[in-house]
């Protein structure tokens, strides 16, 4: 197996020194897999995203990545679109951290990162929709451009937050293609944070449950 890409090391979670929400987290994600977290709603999954994307400090341990220039993608629950904007504009955005300084400050990304954007879009089947504002597309076809976003971004780790919930089985199955796609296609390492044990079981290579304080690998 490859070495992994995030190792995580008796890391305390949360937001109080004496109180925290997941407690002694120790886990290594390796380039190529999916791991999934369930638990109940509350319990501290999205906070241990946003942990491991920098946005919250750990209360204690180590959170470490094996190359200097990672790249984490982070699908936040609320997706992160800017809603007034196209499906273009949108995945269009995410090839700017890798862009010139210049074109990052005038949102003019290159040829490439234009060329990469279409791609993506047509890969989520959402080509007539590239001019459509985010606010007139459905809740499945929102996930659809945040995926393609992240597609563009090129992460080594993709965080995403209940990408899953509230939607149908089948618009939930295209969801999970996609991912697996991505994984398989760019050697990503994806951390899907998922309510539904059952259907987390079904395409992720392994499972980590938060009970309690506690985050440990269940049987699939």
């Amino acid at each position: 197996m490859s070495e992994p890409i995030l190792s995580i090391s008796n890391a305390a979670i949360g937001f109080e020194q004496n109180n925290p929400l997941i407690d002694s987290v120790n886990i290594e994600v390796h380039p190529g897999e999916i791991i999934g977290i369930t638990g109940r709603s509350g319990i501290g999954k999205t906070s241990l995203l946003r942990t491991i994307a920098g946005l919250i400090p750990p209360l204690s341990g180590e959170i470490e990545v094996a190359r200097n220039e990672v790249e984490i993608g982070y699908i936040p629950q609320r997706l992160g679109l800017i809603t007034h904007q196209t499906v273009g504009y949108n995945v269009i955005m995410g090839a700017l951290p890798r862009a010139t300084f210049w074109q990052s400050l005038f949102s003019l990304p290159s040829k490439e990162y234009r060329d990469q954007a279409r791609k993506a879009i047509e890969s989520v089947g959402l080509t007539e929709k590239v001019l459509e504002p985010i606010s007139l597309l459905s809740g499945g076809q929102q996930r659809r451009v945040a995926i393609a976003r992240s597609m563009v971004q090129k992460p080594n780790i993709l965080l995403a937050d209940e990408c899953l919930g509230e939607l149908d089985a089948e618009t939930a199955e295209g969801i999970i293609s996609l991912i697996t796609n991505l994984v398989e296609e760019q050697g990503t390492a994806a951390i899907i944070v998922d309510h539904n044990l059952a259907r987390a079981s079904t395409f992720c290579h392994r499972v980590l449950q938060v009970q309690g304080t506690i985050l440990e690998e269940i049987e699939i």
